[in-house]
């Protein structure tokens, strides 16, 4: 037997022998904040679960080279969606991390709160506590502005700075777009959270700073903390309708480990939905279907689910652009830059973002843009960069309205669920979505990308009317790894956990990360999820002192 098998082994014979006062099942942008909170407590007894392994390589430390993480099935789930009929049968492969930070260790690190609207719209759809004002002090909690990026940040957590060395055509699509009157607004994440800047994000001289990082790493010493990794839960353990365990699985080794006081799922939109349903949580007739015998009928589970629809549209520039640097003489000159200005392609993806109104009288924008200084296409073996300098400008739609659902394939464990996305379900979605491509190319047409324009790309000159529109934006329409709701937190029939996160009907169980959100906010989920677990974390500990 392999000598890290014999670990995993003794590891699990040895940590197995007591009760737990928590156990928390996943590591990620939640879970590890989590884990954090619950075991600075020295009288609670904390095991940490992770179905992934250790986050100490090189692939999880430099943010370029989550491309190296992301579809490898070490360290990404790889969920595949079904064929969506809003986009002419488009398969998505869903990534979700798997691994020591979950996806917080695979992203493209971009960091964004969020805008009041998106918080106050949760407090009223009946979820006390959850508005912008209560929510700020969870994202300041979680924050660290150790690089002095801007005064919004708070301290003592994960490192948001300013990226550093982006490319020339950042800075032109910045002047673009504020010379289409949208302003220039390096504090974003303040108030207003609008306008255009280069990107902040969770690294610190270059390196990421996943919730691993910045929240585990710290506190490894802690003797009342325990943390699996290879560990893959089953099946939670019930007692009636109260959640006492978790039935884990190491190395293909099966046991039990049980919870004095409380389960918290952290596992992700896709698996904490699928985690309830095996374990008889969930929509009753479907699980009858699987002959999961039912415990809580919740027809909530693994509905909501929505992600933020991106379109693209290209274009080809006269400036050297990082997609040129797609070999090993483009990687060592990276690398150099990175060793010397500890900024520049090895430390990001995409590099510049705004925050716009597709009309002026909307209260709060309805579109984000990603920048990037690349462009590429899409091949039967994966994404292929272009040979050429071009530059993509990818605009979002906030606050989606299309919902789409996901199911057990079967009542096994090890088989992935089945995902609809429905991504463009909804009309408005659609039409926003086309408004923003039609804004993105009113941007190369400024004074800004004038000089360094050579032509458009994709969707090309050709697609002029709203139909043709509209058949381009159905043709290219993606996901941006944004996907939540499939645990809805609320008060209505078809929430899943209430405003506690506790689950509806159930005792000792608790949901706390991307798989709540009622409402997905206007921006990247990373923030969002970590400000959900710090929050989480905290209301178990309030709970337990009541």
């Amino acid at each position: 037997m392999p000598p890290v098998e014999i670990k995993k082994r003794r590891q699990l014979r040895k940590y197995g022998r007591m009760e737990w006062t928590y156990i928390v099942i996943g590591s990620g942008s939640a879970g590890a904040i989590v884990a954090n909170r619950l075991s600075a407590d020295p009288a609670n007894q904390v095991l940490l679960l992770e179905a992934g392994g250790s986050d100490n390589r090189l692939r999880y430390r430099i943010p370029a080279l989550c491309i190296a993480a992301i579809g490898n099935p070490q360290s990404d789930w790889m969920f595949e969606a079904e064929p969506d009929p809003t986009r002419g049968g488009k398969v998505d492969l869903l990534s979700r991390g798997k691994v020591l930070g979950g996806s917080s260790s695979i992203n493209g690190v971009i960091y964004v709160r969020g805008n009041r609207g998106d918080y106050d719209g949760w407090a009223q759809m009946g979820n006390t506590g959850w508005d912008y004002d209560t929510l700020l002090g969870h994202f300041r909690a979680v924050e660290d502005n150790r690089d002095g990026v801007t005064d919004v940040y708070g301290s003592g957590g994960a490192v948001v700075s300013q990226l550093r060395g982006v490319p020339k055509m950042t800075h032109v699509f910045v002047e673009a777009m504020a010379e289409l009157g949208y302003p220039k607004n390096p504090s974003y994440n303040g108030e207003p959270c609008e306008g255009v800047s280069i990107a902040h994000c969770t690294q610190h001289r270059g390196l990421r700073t996943s919730t691993a990082t910045a929240f585990l790493d710290p506190i490894r010493g802690r003797r009342n903390l325990k943390i699996v990794t290879g560990a893959t839960a089953r099946r939670l353990v019930m007692e009636g309708r109260r959640a006492v365990g978790v039935e884990v699985e190491v190395n293909g080794e099966s046991r039990v480990e049980r919870a004095g006081r409380e389960v918290i799922v952290s596992a992700s939109t896709f698996n904490s939905a699928k985690l309830l349903m095996l374990s008889g949580i969930g929509p009753a007739d479907h699980l009858r279907d699987h002959g999961i015998e039912v415990l809580a009928d919740l027809p909530g589970v693994g509905r909501n689910l929505h992600d933020h629809p991106v379109s693209n549209v290209q274009a080809l520039v006269n400036r050297r652009t990082t997609n040129m640097d797609d070999n090993w003489l483009g990687r060592i000159k990276h690398a150099a830059q990175f060793a010397l200005t500890r900024g520049g392609p090895a430390t990001f993806v995409q590099s510049g973002l705004a925050f716009i109104r597709s009309r002026p009288e909307l209260e709060y924008p309805d579109i984000q843009f990603h920048f990037g200084a690349f462009a590429y296409k899409i091949t039967p073996a994966g994404i292929e960069m272009l040979d050429q300098p071009a530059v993509t400008l990818q605009p979002n739609v906030n606050r989606t309205r299309s919902r789409g659902h996901m199911e057990l394939r079967s009542a096994r464990p090890g088989d992935p669920p089945v995902i609809h996305m429905n991504l463009l379900g909804d009309r408005a979605d659609l039409e926003t979505l086309i408004a923003g491509t039609k804004i993105a190319r009113k941007a190369l047409a400024t004074d800004a990308f004038r000089p360094y324009l050579v032509g458009e790309l994709s969707p090309g000159p050709d697609v002029q009317t709203d139909d043709e529109w509209e058949d381009y934006t159905r043709q290219v329409a993606s996901h941006v790894y944004h996907a939540c709701g499939t645990c809805k937190m609320g008060t209505d029939p078809m929430a899943v956990v209430d405003p506690r996160l506790k689950v509806h009907g159930v005792d000792g169980l608790r949901v706390i990360d991307s798989s709540i959100i009622p409402q997905i906010p206007s921006g990247n989920l990373n923030a969002i999820s970590m400000a959900i677990g710090d929050k989480g974390g905290k209301m178990v500990l309030e709970d337990a002192r009541a």
